[in-house]
């Protein structure tokens, strides 16, 4: 049996994610999907993505994320880029890190590091 490819998955995600495709990204996931959202905040299961992914794609557009380093190895990937979209009319370019964690093929858990001060300037809150 062949082993699944993670960074495929990885990959179709983010293109769900930019596409406003909120259904897929939960289907690419476990119902037990744990979201970590660093610093502070952990989403646990898919109705607690949705309502947070929901609420946080709005008055987003232009969603692109620049992918430079994803790293599979086992059932872990992990993934260095660049987030950028427009938010209420503010461009944002944010470095992030994502280690994803994936069960029977599909995304377990996933933790996402960037720098809040950051995020926060640019959005000028």
């Amino acid at each position: 049996m062949s082993q699944p490819d993670h960074a495929a998955t990885v990959r179709d995600y983010y293109a769900a994610w930019v596409r406003d495709d909120l259904p897929r990204v939960l289907a690419l996931c476990t119902d037990d999907v744990v979201a970590g959202i660093m610093p502070g905040r952990e989403l646990r299961g898919k109705a607690e993505v949705e309502r947070f992914l929901g609420k946080f794609g709005v008055g987003m557009a232009d969603k692109r994320y620049d992918m430079h380093d994803l790293v599979v190895q086992g059932d872990v990937v992990m993934l260095e880029g660049v987030e950028n979209y427009i938010k209420d009319g503010k461009a944002v370019s944010l470095p992030f890190m994502t280690v994803f964690r994936f069960r029977d093929g599909q995304i377990a858990s996933w933790r996402d590091y960037f720098d809040m001060g950051s995020l926060l300037k640019q959005l000028d809150a």
